[in-house]
């Protein structure tokens, strides 16, 4: 069976940390890393219920994940080089939305034409949330109103497909089976063996390195690699030092695009905040319209899911899981909320830290005179 030549460059030095202050409202514009395009009229409309026509996909990417409850089409535009702005006619996080993703937004909808007249800018112009650090990963971050970043950082397909993102997970996020330490990378797209003939299982031989301490680069193969059956864009690299990585790189011409562009090379950072934050962003308290509790997201979850509400004024609020026949089974808050957007987890574990059962559950909101309850289901 033929290798693919991936080369993984994990280097392990001190972690240098970013320590900018970011003042309140001032959100780094870098939090949209990237947007491609190049799938112009190409993939069907039947996925925003348009049968019969071809729209233009176009990959968005963030540094954060996204609150999905709080996306809408209505809030991007895209603008392309004559000028013209587009709303999208749909979009979505899929297939990329599991736990510890959620930070690549399909577009889909007319943005102009690849060649004479392409996107130059992608904007948020609605209220979009990211959501706070999920259990078992290690990038620092906050719920935060994306309405008003932009990105002019739109790169053509033909430029090949690149890395945008790199963290340490464990926990419930971690998917690896074996090894002490998981890396989860993320491309900025869909990616395939660059070599024809190659497999996915050769794809995924990758060959990583560390440092000695010398600091000179020691090639070395990960035990395995975790999450690459679903057709998305992230990936688990497990292997078994226990050094600090703080870098992956992988060698160009190794994989490609859906337009067959294959990569050059590609090098990011491994984003941690232990002992200090990455990229710290500010806790903004976004306003409030009403008193609401949103959808959770993902339903049906395993084991993890998200629980977002909004409160028009400061509250004492109690947000509680019930079972079908009425027992309480977790009391999540119990305390004085300041107003604005909030967004937690629950575990599948009950007031003892023991996981439940399979099945339906209801969780409920009590701010003030306002309550609401939502079903959920569990699946094992």
């Amino acid at each position: 069976m033929k290798k693919v030549r991936l080369l993984l460059l994990l280097v392990l030095f001190g972690c240098s940390k970013d320590n900018r202050d970011n003042s309140q409202g001032d959100i780094p514009q870098d939090t949209i890393v990237s947007a491609f395009f190049g799938l112009d009229n190409v993939l069907p409309g039947l996925l925003c219920n348009q049968p019969g026509s071809q729209l233009d996909g176009m990959p968005v990417n963030f540094k954060f994940p996204l609150d999905v409850s709080s996306l809408s089409e209505t809030d991007f535009e895209v603008l392309d080089s004559f000028g013209n702005i587009h709303t999208p006619n749909c979009v979505s996080l899929a297939p990329a939305n599991e736990n510890g993703e959620n930070r690549t937004v399909l577009l889909l909808g007319e943005f102009g034409t690849a060649v004479t007249n392409p996107p130059v800018e992608v904007r948020v112009v609605g209220d979009l949330f990211t959501i706070d650090t999920l259990s078992g990963e290690s990038v620092c971050s906050a719920i935060i109103n994306l309405n008003g970043i932009t990105t002019t950082n739109v790169i053509p397909l033909a430029d090949g497909p690149s890395l945008f993102f790199a963290q340490r997970i464990d926990g419930n996020l971690n998917e690896c089976n074996s090894g002490t330490q998981t890396i989860q990378v993320a491309w900025d797209g869909g990616i395939t063996p660059y070599i024809s003939g190659d497999t996915e299982s050769d794809l995924f031989q990758y060959y990583i390195g560390y440092s000695d301490s010398s600091g000179v680069l020691i090639p070395h193969i990960p035990i395995s690699i975790a999450d690459i059956d679903d057709n998305d864009n992230f990936h688990q690299l497990c292997f078994s030092t226990s050094d600090e990585i703080v870098k992956v790189s992988m060698m160009a011409n190794t994989v490609e695009d859906p337009n067959h562009d294959p990569n050059l090379y590609s090098e990011i950072d491994v984003s941690s905040c232990d002992g200090g934050e990455i990229l710290k962003v500010p806790n903004i308290n976004v306003s409030a319209n009403n008193f609401t509790l949103k959808d959770n997201y993902p339903n049906p979850f395993n084991p993890i899911t998200n629980i977002s509400y909004d409160l028009l004024e400061e509250s004492f609020v109690n947000i509680t899981i019930y079972d079908m026949l009425g027992n309480v089974v977790n009391n999540l808050v119990n305390a004085n909320q300041s107003s604005g957007y909030k967004s937690l987890q629950w575990n599948a574990t009950n007031n003892q830290g023991e996981p439940v059962s399979a099945g339906v559950y209801l969780y409920t909101i009590e701010a003030g005179d306002f309550r609401q309850s939502k079903k959920m289901i569990l699946l094992k």
